[in-house]
């Protein structure tokens, strides 16, 4: 009599853990697929971080605005008031030391465009910035990772190389939703006899 109480509520809990886990897989494939779209939606790759385009286009709306303005943000909070720490002020003009090859002539812009595709607004620039003409059309992205010193490299157009999904969490999950749901099975069937 007492199993014939406990049966259904067990029964009913590893149904439900079951339908969780059994669920997991297609939550983790849909992060897969959202890792990948992310990767395919890659308008400029540099080092490891994916820039969207309207990432980068939100990047030189800000950098030109303030470029039209004629105002800059700086990169140490004390620079304002001491005349020179080897701060920086951005947007300033790209000089085009490495030679880059830009669609549109000098004069250049460069501002910084941050990983964590949130605008910049002051401090630490991060090595990746987008360059744009003095119409404020986006000419490319350059970064410091990967250059020498305080040079620059070119940012790779598209979606980044080699990256693959990692399916091993989906693996898992459906690994375990299999293990619960076998065990419903067999639990179900006990309470069948």
């Amino acid at each position: 009599m007492l199993g014939s109480k406990i049966l259904p509520t067990l029964l009913f809990t590893l149904l439900s853990a079951a339908a969780a886990s059994a669920s997991a897989p297609d939550v983790a494939e849909r992060g897969d697929v959202v890792l990948v779209e992310r990767e395919q939606s890659c308008a400029y790759t540099c080092g490891s971080n994916c820039y969207q385009q309207k990432d980068i286009d939100q990047a030189v709306k800000t950098g030109y605005g303030l470029h039209q303005q004629s105002q800059t943000l700086v990169t140490d909070q004390f620079a304002p008031r001491i005349p020179y720490l080897g701060s920086s002020k951005y947007p300033h003009q790209y000089k085009n030391f490495e030679n880059f090859n830009f669609p549109s002539s000098a004069p250049w812009y460069e501002f910084p465009i941050l990983s964590s595709a949130k605008i910049y607004t002051g401090g630490s620039p991060g090595a990746d910035r987008v360059i744009f003409d003095n119409k404020g059309k986006l000419d490319s992205l350059i970064t410091h990772s990967g250059a020498k010193g305080n040079n620059f490299v070119n940012c790779v157009q598209g979606k980044q190389q080699g990256k693959k999904p990692d399916d091993s969490k989906s693996g898992a999950a459906r690994e375990l939703g299999d293990s619960l749901l076998a065990m419903v099975a067999a639990l179900t069937a006990l309470a069948l006899v």
